[in-house]
């Protein structure tokens, strides 16, 4: 249920009108119409019609049940190479907290069975991270390609791999205009399906990349999860699970721009139907779990306040900004106001308890399948990789 969240504020500050202005056109006092804004007390039902024609609204957009005129959507960016090549030291912070180097072993070893050098393809590969995960447990020989559109990131992946004495291509191109030279063995993403407009478009790329009985492999985290996956010492969890009014956020992008926060959990039934067979999920075993007494904990909290942005709190200027983003986004202007309320909540408390430790399950899921031998060419050419 929508919950209500009068504009009047809002609508009255647009106009650049008083409250004793705007009492005076009603026939109410200005106190009342104070009380209205702070939400002390609410419109009687006959005022709502006058109200809303005043301003020229719906009574629904008065009640902040829907965005007022002008407050459309506003697509998310993150399928840009402009966003990504200002997200350096969001990747930086957030990558190393994503993997238990054994889980990684583990898949190549025992799950894909990789006994033979492979080339790897990283769609997407930002700095490269999985390519450092990944190749010290690969056998000797494997090749590692990574692919993302940024430039920066293209950048600081090479310095990284040749400061470490790594070998590696990286290449600065769009996965979705690319076309490859070569197909690879082990086809790669990480974290990159959810910001995608046309994911199901991207996995199709990523077959095409791979050699016949290569491997598409597909990491990513699903929304719900991560919501219901934190908890702070001294917080209530229950709170702290609450995303409500999210999940229109994810339906009104999904049905707008494409962007589907649930598509982890999606991504095998996508691979199964474009033709991928032995299709498998797995779960990441990687949880957080960060206190006094962890060795790295003054680094592991930082860099999970400040990718969270908890560090400091947000200028007015950026609330109302973010307001409005989630207006346009389909949450009311109720729902809008507590998620910014809970994440200032948040960082006060890590602001005001600098020894607070924390748990969180990421949920990132890993969905993998090979692609079909159709004919006697691609055998062929699996025999001649294997020789």
């Amino acid at each position: 249920m929508n919950k209500i969240s009068l504009r009047i504020a809002d609508l009255r500050k647009k106009t650049k009108i008083t409250q004793q202005e705007l009492a005076d056109s009603i026939g109410v006092s200005f106190q009342t119409v104070s009380k209205w804004e702070t939400g002390v007390n609410m419109p009687d039902i006959t005022i709502l019609p006058l109200l809303a024609d005043y301003f020229k609204v719906s009574t629904d957009q008065l009640l902040g049940l829907k965005p007022l005129d002008g407050e459309t959507y506003i697509p998310e960016k993150t399928a840009t190479k402009d966003f990504w090549n200002q997200k350096l030291e969001y990747l930086l912070r957030t990558r190393k907290g994503y993997w238990n180097d054994d889980y990684a072993q583990f898949l190549i070893s025992q799950v894909w069975k990789i006994d033979k050098p492979v080339s790897v393809l990283d769609c997407g590969c930002g700095y490269g991270f999985l390519g450092l995960l990944l190749l010290p447990y690969l056998p000797k020989g494997s090749t590692y390609t990574g692919i993302d559109f940024a430039e920066d990131l293209i950048k600081k992946g090479k310095a990284l791999f040749e400061s470490q004495k790594i070998e590696a291509d990286f290449l600065c191109e769009n996965v979705f205009e690319y076309s490859a030279e070569n197909q690879y063995d082990f086809v790669v993403c990480q974290a990159v399906l959810r910001h995608l407009d046309n994911p199901t478009a991207f996995i199709q790329k990523m077959i095409h990349f791979a050699k016949p009985d290569g491997y598409v492999v597909c990491i990513d985290a699903n929304r719900e999860f991560e919501c219901c996956g934190l908890y702070i010492d001294g917080m209530d969890y229950q709170e702290l699970c609450r995303h409500e009014g999210l999940e229109k956020k994810w339906q009104t992008e999904l049905a707008m721009q494409g962007r589907d926060y649930a598509v982890a959990i999606r991504t095998a039934h996508i691979m199964q139907k474009l033709g991928l067979i032995d299709v498998d999920v797995r779960m990441n075993d990687k949880v957080e779990f960060v206190t006094t007494q962890s060795a790295n904990y003054n680094e592991a909290k930082s860099d999970f306040i400040t990718y969270n942005d908890w560090a400091s709190g947000i200028s007015e200027e950026e609330r109302e900004k973010l307001v409005l983003h989630l207006l346009t986004h389909g949450l009311s202007h109720k729902e809008a106001e507590d998620y910014c309320n809970r994440n200032i909540e948040i960082a006060n408390f890590f602001l005001d308890n600098p020894t607070a430790g924390y748990t969180f399950v990421k949920g990132k899921m890993i969905s993998y399948g090979k692609k079909a031998i159709k004919d006697k060419r691609d055998m062929e050419q699996i025999g001649r990789g294997r020789k």
